[in-house]
């Protein structure tokens, strides 16, 4: 808990990543979270709260991200913008229009669009990797050059650039993470290591190299806390820093090794060294059968660029300013038994979710595109479901809603529409049934018929999907129109008929 601020506004990008849905739930019950992601809720298991409000949003096309953010200016008086969404890809290190997009313009917008709404801080997630692995002895700082040359890197580099710049407007602070993992792992070349280490695979006892490439972890929970403290400490730490969150002390491929298969196994497995030039041709010759049989493994040639290098740090300046440090039982040296316990209790979970995580970016979600296109022709969906409730022919069916104010009626179809839109962003169609409560309550009040009310939302169910069904852009997602409209409002009709039969009105 934050002790020094209380209900603060904080809009947090990338929420529905791996930190974002940790940083959510973390500061939800004491602030108002408004959480910008590509997943739903229900996909990642974020239970609904009254302090949040999740809105879907991809982060690639800018005018999605400047409405988005339009609507929520208009609505919340922004303090804090956490900027934690980013694009990695861990395959071929080449440029693409996603890391543009996504690490590039989203950054430049966000800072442009942050800077008007005159906020108290922006912190931007960059990471320990825009620096490359330091000569021999030596430590990668705060103030370290940022010198990596790959497409990420240069991503990185380029957003710190552009924060740095905002600083003279408004509070920023650039956060550099190490290689963050959970007790489920969820850090994919861990991930890979230890699915090899742990198995029976011809290769779960190789070792690239001498085995002593290092480089720093930290732990999930451990990073929220740095994040805390700088909220925590907002009055105090100027207008621009850079922090770092890391360990000081890099963890080596040979010991995770080590302390892995002791865990796994109860005994050390014994480790076969390859040279790094055997390593290199093994990784050239499994790649080359992969793109074969296009099934490439998740080592590539530019891993082998890092054999036996090592990457310490000195956070010395975060932690004296922000009184934070890495808890000592979150060190993966002896974190590394919860994740071994959560992978022999519960195998499919543990695999699952580090699977969900490799496959992060591909594709388009489907309920960000469906409530994308809800929101394109929200207008156009309104006045046709208004035009056939006022139609002359209609006026006995719809009696109560013909008598209503054209405003009243207008504000009431969007009323449905927008629960609708929540039940599509949250991936939860419940939201429909407690609206059909709500719904029920009033319109006995007003002696509505049963067969009227059902009637209308009858008729907004049918428009809604047939306009819907229409637009290319949704040809191959009838079955989610189906669940999250027709089977969302078809819920709602059930809930009221229950309740017009059992509650005395």
């Amino acid at each position: 808990m934050v002790a020094n601020i209380t209900k603060s506004t904080i809009l947090i990008t990338g929420a529905s990543g791996f930190i974002g849905r940790h940083l959510v739930r973390q500061l939800c019950p004491d602030h108002k979270i408004i959480a910008l992601g590509r997943r739903t809720q229900k996909d990642i298991g974020i239970e609904a709260h009254p302090n949040l409000d999740w809105i879907l949003v991809d982060l690639m096309d800018e005018v999605q991200l400047r409405n988005a953010f339009q609507k929520i200016s208009n609505i919340y008086d922004l303090d804090f913008i956490f900027h934690l969404a980013a694009y990695y890809d861990f395959g071929d290190q080449l440029p693409s229009e996603q890391y543009d997009k996504t690490n590039i313009q989203a950054t430049k917008t966000l800072l442009e669009l942050a800077r008007r709404a005159k906020i108290k801080r922006f912190i931007f997630t960059s990471s320990l990797v825009a620096s490359n692995f330091p000569p021999p002895g030596g430590m990668v700082d705060e103030n370290s050059e940022l010198d990596a040359t790959f497409p990420y890197a240069i991503t990185k580099q380029i957003g710190e650039r552009f924060v740095r710049e905002a600083s003279e407007f408004f509070p920023c602070t650039i956060v550099r993470l190490a290689a963050v993992f959970s007790d489920w792992c969820e850090y994919e070349p861990l991930y890979n290591f230890l699915k090899t280490w742990l198995s029976k695979r011809w290769d779960s006892r190789i070792i690239p190299g001498q085995g002593s490439m290092a480089i720093p972890y930290v732990h999930v929970s451990c990073v929220i806390g740095l994040f805390e403290k700088i909220l925590e400490k907002n009055d105090e730490i100027g207008n621009f820093n850079i922090f770092l969150a890391s360990s000081d002390q890099p963890i080596t491929l040979m010991d995770l090794f080590l302390k892995s298969t002791r865990c796994y196994n109860g005994i050390e497995s014994t480790p076969i060294y390859f040279s790094p030039a055997l390593a290199k041709f093994g990784v050239l010759v499994r790649d080359t059968w992969g793109r074969i049989i296009r099934k490439r493994p998740f080592e590539k040639m530019w891993m082998m660029n890092y054999l036996d290098k090592q990457f310490p740090t000195d956070c010395s300046y975060t932690r004296n300013t922000l009184d934070w440090h890495p808890k000592s039982r979150h060190q993966l040296s002896r974190r590394i038994l919860h994740l071994i316990e959560n992978l022999k209790s519960r195998p499919d979970k543990w695999h699952r979710m580090n699977i969900d995580r490799l496959r992060r970016f591909e594709g388009a979600r489907p309920a960000l595109l469906l409530a994308e296109e809800m929101m394109r022709a929200h207008e156009e969906l309104v006045d046709k479901v208004y035009t056939e409730l006022r139609l002359p022919e209609n006026k006995e069916r719809f009696s109560f809603y013909q008598s209503m104010k054209p405003e009243d009626l207008t504000w009431y179809i969007n009323v449905v529409f927008n629960h609708l839109l929540t039940s599509v962003r949250h991936g939860d169609r419940s939201t429909m049934i407690t609206f059909a409560q709500d719904l029920s309550h009033w319109r006995m009040k007003d002696l509505v018929s049963l067969d009227e009310l059902c009637d209308v939302l009858t008729t907004v169910r049918d428009i809604f999907a047939k306009e819907l069904y229409a637009n290319p852009k949704l040809e191959s997602m009838q079955l989610l129109i189906d669940d999250y409209i027709t089977l969302a409002i078809q819920l709602a009709i059930d809930e009221i008929k229950d309740l017009y039969e059992n509650i005395p009105h």
